[in-house]
């Protein structure tokens, strides 16, 4: 492991303690549980770690966890950290520094983290559907209004940012994640045939039969015993094909992009 994996780790203990303490069910997702599969801890390139509840424990879990995390363990949310854009949660090491490229002009915590995804159920009238990613679509969009501008964006997506940075939306970015999770948290996971994890990047790949999750399996991730969906082949394989195989060199690599990490200070120094 490098550094930033075993500060990352770390986290993941912290938050598998939580967890275990206020009886909260958990997954390892998305290269985290590939990981877990494969490796029985990190791939070897990778640079994050990702966790998911169900709605209902992702709330529990962001409305009591901060009183039993340790001093220097932040749970970073809309409402915990009002400039933070996203709809879901991040556990950061507040002694560290990890500044993402895109979130380099945020005033907010910038330690090293791992991400905490709800699970939401989805409708099965068509109808709803639509609705319910016409707004999602036009929502993270909004929300991305307060990244850091990309020159590699293209010109119809440079203008749309532009506008929508000129309508002011990256300033409300709090009003519009509520909006976004009373819309996706509607429909109950104990009731929907499918899991979806739209915090992820990967869109559709990440609705998958609430069967897929279960109770979970474990695995082994490092020295931490953890839980992974429990229909991992299936949930690996929609989500990465075959996932057994190697990769082609040049795709090992990780997904973030980092303007500045340093593990030994405090992201302060660098605000």
């Amino acid at each position: 492991m490098n550094q930033l994996q075993k500060t990352e780790l770390e986290l993941l203990r912290v938050f598998i303690g939580i967890c275990e303490k206020l009886g909260l069910r958990y997954y390892l997702v998305c290269g985290s549980a590939l990981g877990a599969a494969k490796y029985g801890g990190f791939i070897p390139w990778d640079d994050d770690v990702d966790v998911a509840l169900r709605r209902e424990d992702y709330r529990i879990l962001v409305s009591k966890a901060q009183e039993l995390l340790p001093s220097w363990c932040f749970l970073q949310t809309y409402t915990s950290d009002p400039g933070y854009p996203q709809m879901f949660a991040k556990l950061r090491d507040s002694r560290t520094t990890y500044i993402e490229r895109s979130a380099r002009e945020l005033k907010i915590n910038h330690g090293v983290f791992i991400d905490i995804f709800p699970l939401d159920g989805y409708p099965e009238e068509e109808r709803a559907k639509k609705r319910l990613e016409r707004l999602k679509w036009w929502y993270k969009r909004c929300l991305s209004s307060a990244n850091a501008f990309d020159k590699g964006q293209s010109l119809r997506a440079r203008l749309f940012f532009i506008a929508l940075k000129a309508m002011g939306y990256h300033r409300r970015t709090g009003k519009t994640v509520r909006k976004l999770e009373r819309l996706l948290a509607v429909y109950p996971t104990e009731t929907s045939a499918l899991w979806c994890n739209h915090g992820n990047w990967q869109g559709i790949k990440e609705y998958a039969p609430r069967e897929q999750y279960g109770d979970g399996a474990t695995a082994r991730f490092e020295d931490l015993t953890v839980i992974i969906p429990e229909r991992y082949d299936e949930y690996l394989t929609q989500k990465y094909g075959d996932w057994r195989a190697d990769l082609p060199e040049e795709e090992k690599t990780g997904h973030h992009h980092t303007a500045i990490y340093d593990p030994d200070r405090p992201y302060t120094r660098y605000l």
